[in-house]
């Protein structure tokens, strides 16, 4: 049972700027107000500017941790993938490398005897402050979203009813990359749905009851502006666009809402900006 709720998929990069300000705040009263690690033997005219520079510190490392890590480590840090026990393990991990940085921090500052007993000393109060109030919260947040994503689909499916363009089926879709050589040329009807990433879309369409792709130079911008004339192809994600015909259901989890298309097993993401238009366009 727990291992199955661990593996449950959880929202990544939710908030960061809200959780990097949250955090380092609450670090800089933390100091202020309790006075840990031997600051109350701390004299010194800057003491309220020391005292605060532990907020700064961690804004610092979270910047690093939050940004600049799911950059480098991209294959690990994969929306799709992302699940609740890794999102405690990063947590986990910001927890000690906020330790690890106030502890370098103070010795700055600060004398210790031991540096190595101070050093535990610090990651263990870390840990010990933080590490409920991060597994309590990662639990609550996923629960609360998974049901409120559970909700919002389930309203959307039984008020959904299929339907089809004014378009007729043979109508033609003309991609062209920017090179103006390589193209597709489809019927409406047989275009699933186009992903981008950076200067190049994919585009997934049926032919011979296959499922066939071709991949074009091409921004997602200059799609939709190919597309403009088809009222079929709507973005429903930064990086998507899907043929509201091919749509057969809508599915909610913690990370948010995800089409499922005919024809393909991929379930698109919907991003929370577009959901309600997107629902709007769908139930027209």
């Amino acid at each position: 049972m727990i291992k199955q709720y661990l593996q449950q998929p959880y929202p990544l990069y939710e908030k960061r700027w809200n959780i990097i300000v949250a955090i380092s705040l609450f670090i800089s009263f933390f100091m202020l107000f309790f006075q840990p690690f031997g600051l109350s033997a701390f004299e010194s005219n800057y003491r309220l500017y020391f005292e605060i520079g532990y907020g700064v510190v961690t804004f610092l490392v979270l910047l690093i941790d939050l940004f600049a890590f799911p950059l480098l480590f991209k294959k690990t840090f994969k929306f799709q993938q992302w699940t609740v026990l890794k999102q405690i393990i990063w947590q986990v991990w910001i927890l000690v490398s906020i330790g690890i940085v106030n502890f370098l921090y103070s010795s700055f500052f600060l004398s210790f005897s031991n540096n190595l007993k101070a050093f535990l000393y610090f990651q263990f109060y870390t840990l010990v402050v933080g590490i409920m109030p991060v597994v309590v919260v990662t639990v609550i947040n996923q629960n609360r979203l998974l049901a409120e994503n559970l909700k919002i689909a389930n309203e959307y499916n039984n008020d959904f009813t299929a339907k089809t363009d004014n378009a007729p089926d043979n109508e033609k879709v003309c991609l062209v990359a920017e090179n103006s050589k390589d193209r597709l040329d489809v019927n409406s009807s047989d275009l699933i749905y186009i992903t981008s990433t950076g200067n190049y879309i994919q585009a997934f369409y049926q032919k011979e009851n296959e499922l066939k792709s071709i991949v074009l130079r091409n921004t997602l911008k200059q799609t939709e502006d190919q597309l403009k004339e088809n009222h079929s192809m709507i973005k429903c994600h930064r990086a998507f666009l899907v043929n509201k015909n091919k749509i057969v259901r809508v599915k909610g989890n913690s990370q948010g809402l995800r089409l499922v298309l005919e024809g393909t097993d991929e379930e698109i993401p919907v991003s929370r900006n577009l959901s309600k238009s997107l629902m709007d366009i769908i139930n027209a």
